[in-house]
C-alpha cells in the first residue's frame, strides 16, 4: 500500500462530485424508503426455502407495483422473485445458461408461479445441492458464498459465529431482507474512485453498554487479501460522509434502524474478516493505514478491527470477537 491520505483523497473525490453524489445519495434513499415499507407487505407473501436467501438492492426496490428480490443459492443469483398483487412468481431472466453451467439446472428461462410445480422443484434441487456438497456447494464467487454464511450468523439469536458475546445484525430492510448499502466512492482497487461501490456488510453492533454502533464489514475468501483493510476503511469514511454531509442523512441513520437523532459522535467499525493466514498482509497494511490516515475525522472515530474466520459445512466461526482487544 502507498503512502496515501486515504481520507484526504475522499474529500477531494466529495468535494469535486457533491452534487452527483447528493441526487444519487436521494435517488437511492427514495427507492429503498418506499422499498421498506413495500417490503413490509411482501415479505407476508412467502416464505424462504433454505438454503435459498432473498435480497433486495437499490436497483430492485424502485417499483412502485411489485417488490423485487435477488434470490441466491450462498451467494449466487440463480432467478428473481416478483411479488404483484399478493402472488409471488420466480423468473429467470438470462439464469438458465449460468445455473445449467453452475448448478447442472435446466430450467427455462421465464416467469413461473411460487407455489407451482417448476418452482418446487428448483427449490427441491437446490436443497438437496446444498446437502449433498456438504454446505460448500461450487459457486462462480467463493467470497459471495462467504458473505452469505457470514449473514446466517448474524441473523442468529444466540451463538453467533461460535461465540456468545456477540451482539450483532446486519441492517435489514423490512427486518427481514439484507441491505446492499451503496455508497458513491468505490474501494474495489484499495483506493478511493468517484463509482458506485457497495458495503459487503452494514450491520449494528450493540454494545455491553447497550450503545450501538454501525459496523462496516469487508470479507475476504481464506485464499484472497487484496487490500481489505482499506477497502473498509474507505467505506467506513464514506459512510461518514453520507451520515455528515447528505441533505438527508437523518433518513439513512433512520433506514439503518436507529430512533434517535444522529448523535455528535459517531464510531464506526471497520471490520475485516480474513483467514488467519492472512494476518501479516493484515498487520502490514494496518500499519501503514494507520500512519497515513486518520482514525479521527472531527468529532467522530473510524475503529478498525480484524475477524480472522473459518468456514465450515454450514457456519462461520470466529478466532474470537474481533472487538475485543
Amino acid at each position: 500500500m502507498k503512502n496515501i491520505n486515504l481520507f484526504h483523497e475522499i474529500e477531494n473525490i466529495w468535494i469535486a462530485n457533491s452534487r452527483e453524489f447528493e441526487n444519487n445519495l436521494s435517488s437511492w434513499l427514495d427507492a429503498l424508503n418506499y422499498g421498506n415499507e413495500f417490503l413490509c407487505l411482501a415479505k407476508r407473501e412467502f416464505h424462504r426455502w433454505e438454503p435459498l436467501k432473498a435480497y433486495v438492492s437499490v436497483t430492485k426496490a424502485k417499483s412502485r407495483s411489485k417488490a423485487y428480490f435477488s434470490l441466491r443459492f450462498f451467494g449466487q443469483e440463480i432467478a428473481h422473485l416478483i411479488v404483484k398483487d399478493g402472488e409471488v412468481f420466480l423468473q429467470l431472466k438470462g439464469h438458465k445458461v449460468k445455473n445449467d453451467k453452475w448448478f447442472n439446472l435446466t430450467l427455462a428461462d421465464g416467469i413461473y408461479p411460487w407455489r407451482g410445480k417448476d418452482a418446487q422443484l428448483l427449490r427441491a434441487h437446490f436443497k438437496n445441492l446444498a446437502f449433498s456438497m456438504k454446505g460448500k456447494p461450487n459457486v462462480k464467487s467463493r467470497e459471495h458464498r462467504i458473505e452469505s454464511k457470514f449473514l446466517v450468523e448474524m441473523c442468529k439469536g444466540t451463538g453467533k459465529f461460535g461465540l456468545n458475546s456477540l451482539r450483532i445484525q446486519p441492517v435489514l430492510l423490512a427486518n427481514k431482507f439484507p441491505l446492499q448499502m451503496p455508497l458513491p466512492i468505490s474501494a474495489n482497487t484499495g483506493l478511493p474512485k468517484a463509482r458506485n461501490g457497495y458495503i459487503d456488510i452494514l450491520a449494528r453492533h450493540r454494545l455491553k453498554n447497550n450503545k450501538t454502533r454501525l459496523s462496516v464489514w469487508e470479507l475476504k475468501n481464506p485464499d484472497a487479501y487484496q487490500h481489505a483493510a482499506s477497502q473498509t476503511y474507505i467505506y467506513s469514511a464514506v459512510l461518514l460522509k453520507v451520515l455528515r454531509h447528505s441533505k438527508r442523512a437523518s433518513e439513512w441513520f433512520k433506514l439503518f434502524g436507529f430512533k434517535s437523532r444522529i448523535p455528535t459522535s459517531l464510531e464506526i467499525e471497520a471490520v475485516v474478516a480474513i483467514s488467519r493466514s492472512k494476518e501479516e498482509r493484515f498487520k502490514k497494511e494496518i500499519s501503514c493505514l494507520k500512519e497515513n490516515s486518520p482514525l479521527r475525522i472531527d468529532n467522530d472515530f473510524i475503529k478498525l478491527a480484524v475477524a480472522y474466520y473459518r468456514e465450515k459445512a454450514h457456519s462461520i466461526i470466529l478466532e474470537k470477537d474481533p472487538f475485543i482487544e
